[in-house]
């Protein structure tokens, strides 16, 4: 009889050892994950920075400027290649709302537990709008100052106008 009871009580101790093992490897790759969206939420932030001060330093600046952000700086390919990750990844296009002077950037995580993250990043002008680019005169992504516009030549399906 004995002998019986000490195996059903490894078998309980190995079980429970197996239980808090999977519940610590479960806890890890959700952290991993939650660190992995904060660092895709900023990077889209930074995107939506560096297509800010493009906008309005070129707006500052007057008709004829333009501004060239290559693709190290506008990296669409990196950001939609996160969005097919389930349940993580920037929700392209990001979205100019004129009336509001932004440039709105939304990231879905859900997977953490979160919800829709949003970041809005102010501009100075409100009279912005895209146009499908025209190499070799205006590469994507190219933010250029017509005399009445801001003219984003980028596709449209990487940076919206509201």
């Amino acid at each position: 009889m004995e002998k019986g009871q000490v195996s059903i009580e490894a078998i309980l101790i190995v079980g429970v050892a197996v239980i808090l093992l999977i519940s610590f490897t479960n806890l890890a790759w959700e952290r991993f994950y939650l660190a992995r969206e904060v660092g895709e939420a900023g990077e889209a932030r930074m995107v939506g920075e560096f297509l800010a001060e493009a906008i309005n330093n070129v707006y500052t600046n007057g008709k004829g400027f333009a501004i060239y952000l290559d693709p190290t700086v506008m990296n669409y390919t990196r950001l939609g290649d996160a969005s097919r990750i389930e349940g993580t990844g920037i929700a392209l296009p990001i979205r100019i709302n004129t009336s509001g002077r932004t440039i709105v950037i939304s990231k879905n995580m859900s997977k953490t537990g979160g919800g829709i993250w949003n970041t809005t990043v102010p501009i100075i002008p409100a009279n912005v709008s895209v146009a499908s680019p025209l190499p070799p005169y205006y590469n994507e992504t190219t933010v250029r100052n017509n005399g009445t516009h801001v003219v984003i030549y980028a596709n449209s399906g990487n940076i919206g106008v509201l």
